[in-house]
């Protein structure tokens, strides 16, 4: 009997010096994994929501796109047109084959950041279609930076103006690359079929929030970019037709083609 108790004794022993040894790889184990610096997680998907905003009453451009503070300056450099009869929305011309020309030179008319030197960048077609009273647009240009087109398919955009004299627009707003951001783009130009193109085509960017991160130019921003000659021309970029689309940009954000830093 006696045997038999140093038998279980030991057999007691081998297997608590056994869980010991178990309880100490698990704690090793644990505190190794807190000694790790965490994984940088990568950027997220970017989130990206478009926007256009009902005019204000007379068809002034809601104050959501550009803000009352901006306005002063926005207009020295950009044409602001107003009206509740804009040529697109009436013209029957854009009712069936739409407009579709190319700012060609494209240029930079005019910047609040210092560090803009690029004076031309490549041509950017654009497309009008009429839908009802709003107008649905379309987007073209090529991406240096990306190697690929940025294209933009936005329907339901709100139009403004009178006679030959239109603005359109819309803001988007999300989180590409995880930082918050918020930006206005307002076309402005003035369209007759008979000038073999759009006159005057200008586009305002002007960032409107951002989440204060220094790897973005900061709220208030103005960029005023268009046609350097004063005639962005007809031209049958998307072969007469139209694709379906639900409010579409492409490229990783939309608020590269635009080189905000």
């Amino acid at each position: 009997m006696q045997l038999n108790n140093f038998k279980k004794i030991g057999i007691m022993k081998k297997n608590f010096v056994t869980l010991s040894l178990i309880f100490s790889v698990l704690v090793l184990s644990v505190v190794s994994c807190k000694q790790k610096d965490p994984t940088p997680d990568p950027d997220p998907e970017p989130v990206i929501n478009v926007v256009s905003p009902d005019p204000e009453p007379g068809g002034i451009l809601p104050s959501e796109v550009l803000p009352d503070s901006l306005v002063g300056v926005v207009s020295q450099y950009f044409t602001i047109y107003s009206g509740e009869n804009p040529v697109l929305i009436e013209d029957e011309h854009f009712a069936v084959a739409g407009g579709q020309f190319v700012s060609s030179p494209h240029a930079l008319l005019y910047s609040t950041l210092e560090d803009d030197t690029v004076e031309f960048f490549n041509d950017r077609c654009v497309a009008f279609f009429k839908n009802h009273e709003y107008v649905d647009f379309y987007g073209q240009q090529w991406d240096d930076e990306y190697n690929a087109n940025y294209s933009e398919a936005i329907r339901k955009l709100n139009i403004v103006g009178e006679d030959d004299n239109f603005t359109c627009y819309y803001f988007t707003d999300g989180y590409p690359h995880g930082v918050y951001l918020k930006m206005s783009t307002i076309f402005s130009g003035r369209w007759n079929e008979s000038y073999g193109g759009l006159k005057d085509f200008q586009v305002a960017v002007i960032m409107l929030e951002n989440s204060g991160d220094d790897a973005v130019a900061p709220a208030g921003t103005i960029r005023v970019l268009g046609d350097f000659d004063g005639l962005a021309q007809d031209t049958d970029w998307m072969s007469g037709k139209r694709v379906p689309f639900n409010n579409e940009i492409t490229v990783k954000d939309p608020f590269s083609i635009f080189r905000i830093k």
